[in-house]
């Protein structure tokens, strides 16, 4: 198995700790207002997930 581009990590990490602490905050403090915030945040964790992708993908293409 061939190694994944650092975005790609960052993009899934980032999802997956933004994803706890959203469902944390919204469902055991019943913060309302913090969604927006994750709403911002979202965005830019997939960014990086699509970038690591494309660049893992195009990196494995060209060492075929």
């Amino acid at each position: 198995m061939k190694k994944f581009h650092p975005f790609f990590t960052i993009g899934t990490v980032g999802i997956i700790v933004t994803a706890c602490l959203h469902m944390f905050l919204a469902l055991s403090l019943a913060l309302i207002s913090i969604h927006s915030v994750f709403f911002t945040l979202y965005p830019v964790f997939l960014t990086f997930l699509i970038v690591g992708v494309t660049l893992t993908v195009k990196k494995q293409k060209t060492f075929g």
